[in-house]
């Protein structure tokens, strides 16, 4: 009987023709997806399963689910009808092998050649990028950097921090800080954009992923509001979400790390958006953000715009090492980072904020 299905099966495979195929093949891809979606959803496998890496077997196989099914087809179809043999489907087979290696759950590639890339210095000058220091950082200890605010991508940031070309401030003015910055799960299963990420020092925004950083003596560069604080990107109002974000004080408390906050001004005008305040765009961006642990900006400009950001290193903020930190001690250190936050920025807001009459930071 079973035999007889796939015979059938493959009878109907072949009397179809190869666009009706192709496109079959496509709609099925996206109908896994779908229902893969709400399976990462209901385990929240982007963020590890229970605070803990999902089975690799598992893991790799999502991944390579998720690249079969978006370049697949297309590649079939290149090869098919314009190649003399196949050439995209076998390269596609090759990289497999790094696109689903989950290096970036280990501390990522080694080789770090994406900072030293000319483009670090081209957005350096587009943003007039201008890094401020208001204390002295010794090498000697592991940082944990938290960058505020998420905007919709926090290029400035990023760039403030990661730039290692022959101009490099952050560089100059901290010799000795080496760091991994943070991204959620999701941005390592686009291809292309995940081996520029790994090159630029990312890993894996999944708590175990974080710790494996610190365990060896690195630092850290994170977004502590996230992707939901990218929700909340608005270009005439700087609003962080931070009340609840618990998770990087108790690593910082687990592991012993200073922190560090830093605000970039004006990284919120880098983008145009759509849509602000209106309520079915914003569940669905909420919904989109709750899945993939990304958000979903509508923006009217694909590349930032050239203005002027200012990215402001505060004071390292000193953490006990304790091992298993209570809610009280989490909490505690959390209102004294949002309070040096708030200083910080209340400090440096008239000297570089653009305008200048900015509304005072929003902490939620």
């Amino acid at each position: 009987m079973v035999s007889q299905y796939i015979a059938a099966a493959i009878d109907y495979v072949n009397a179809m023709d190869h666009w009706t195929f192709v496109i079959s093949l496509q709609l099925l891809g996206f109908a896994f997806l779908i229902i893969l979606a709400q399976i990462v959803e209901k385990h929240a496998a982007m963020r590890g399963c229970n605070r803990n890496p999902l089975p690799a077997w598992f893991d790799r196989f999502l991944r390579i689910a998720f690249l079969s099914i978006l370049a697949g087809p297309g590649l079939y179809t290149l090869d098919v009808n314009f190649m003399p043999f196949p050439i995209f489907l076998p390269l596609l087979g090759l990289y497999m092998f790094t696109y689903a290696d989950l290096i970036e759950q280990r501390g990522g590639r080694s080789q770090l050649f994406a900072r030293t890339w000319a483009f670090f210095a081209w957005m350096r000058e587009r943003f007039h990028l201008k890094v401020v220091k208001t204390a002295e950082l010794d090498p000697q200890y592991s940082y944990i950097f938290g960058l505020h605010p998420h905007s919709v991508l926090p290029f400035a940031s990023m760039i403030a921090l990661g730039d290692e070309t022959e101009k490099s401030q952050f560089k100059k003015l901290f010799p000795g800080i080496n760091f991994r910055t943070l991204a959620a799960t999701f941005a390592f299963y686009i291809p292309g954009y995940r081996d520029v990420l790994l090159w630029g020092g990312v890993v894996d925004a999944a708590r175990y992923s974080a710790k494996y950083v610190l365990k060896h003596n690195l630092s850290l560069a994170l977004v502590p509001g996230g992707a939901t604080e990218a929700l909340y990107c608005k270009p005439d109002k700087d609003i962080v979400y931070l009340k609840k974000r618990y998770g990087f004080v108790k690593l910082a408390l687990e592991t012993g790390c200073r922190l560090v906050p830093v605000f970039s001004f004006n990284e919120n005008n880098t983008y145009d958006l759509l849509g602000l305040d209106n309520p079915l765009l914003d569940a669905f961006k909420t919904k989109f953000q709750r899945i993939f642990g990304i958000s979903l900006p509508l923006i009217k400009n694909i590349f930032p715009k050239s203005v002027h950001v200012t990215t402001v290193i505060g004071k390292p903020i000193e953490v006990p090492h304790v091992e298993n930190p209570s809610k009280e001690e989490i909490q505690k250190y959390l209102t004294i980072y949002i309070d040096s936050l708030t200083e910080l920025y209340n400090e440096n807001r008239e000297k570089f904020n653009i305008p200048k009459d900015k509304p005072p930071l929003e902490v939620i």
